[in-house]
């Protein structure tokens, strides 16, 4: 009988030993797993950018074109960007008369950075901006002038946001060839 007895004690205890083994290697591969997808995310998150916002160059209106337009020169990424002036010389090729000429080559001397655009590039903060119209255009033959609300938010890392600023502004846009672009904006409030 004792010969039984350790048998049927070896077959428990390789059972014991695999079954050790399996959760192990169960526990190193799940680990591998949230590692790779965890770094993966990080580094598709950090890639992925929306400050370049795409329209339809032969738009036939105006507050599309102005919305869109302007939503992009408030759209910054301090991380990737030096200045807002980067943010508006993206939108170059939607511009027009003296906002064109502003976009075309880099102030001398540079624009004062907004106070807290180092703390954003460090935190790797976008500054997003939502433009609506907030009253009907005006349109004078090649000339229409677009009264707007533009919102901006700070997108933090942790996904978090915060409320940045609200300004109004009067955007004046000409129509060259069969689109519309923007030739100016003037700044009517800001909660700043």
């Amino acid at each position: 009988m004792p010969a039984s007895r350790t048998t049927s004690r070896t077959p428990s205890v390789a059972g014991a030993v695999l079954a050790a083994v399996a959760v192990v290697a169960l526990i190193a591969v799940g680990t591998a797993l949230v590692v790779l997808t965890v770094n993966t995310r990080s580094q598709d998150e950090r890639s992925g950018t929306d400050a370049g916002f795409a329209i339809d160059p032969i738009s036939d209106d105006p507050t599309a074109v102005a919305t869109v337009v302007m939503a992009g020169i408030y759209t910054w990424q301090p991380s990737v960007q030096n200045s807002t002036w980067d943010a508006l010389h993206a939108q170059r090729a939607f511009l027009t008369g003296p906002i064109a000429t502003a976009a075309a080559a880099p102030p001398t001397p540079a624009p004062r950075p907004i106070g807290e655009w180092a703390g954003w590039a460090r935190s790797d903060d976008t500054v997003t901006a939502a433009v609506e119209a907030s009253g009907e255009a005006v349109v004078d033959d090649d000339t229409a002038t677009v009264p707007v609300t533009i919102s901006q938010t700070v997108l933090h890392r942790s996904r978090e946001s915060t409320p940045f600023t609200t300004y109004t502004a009067d955007v004046t846009l000409h129509r060259v060839g069969d689109s519309w672009t923007v030739a100016n904006y003037r700044i009517l409030s800001s909660t700043l």
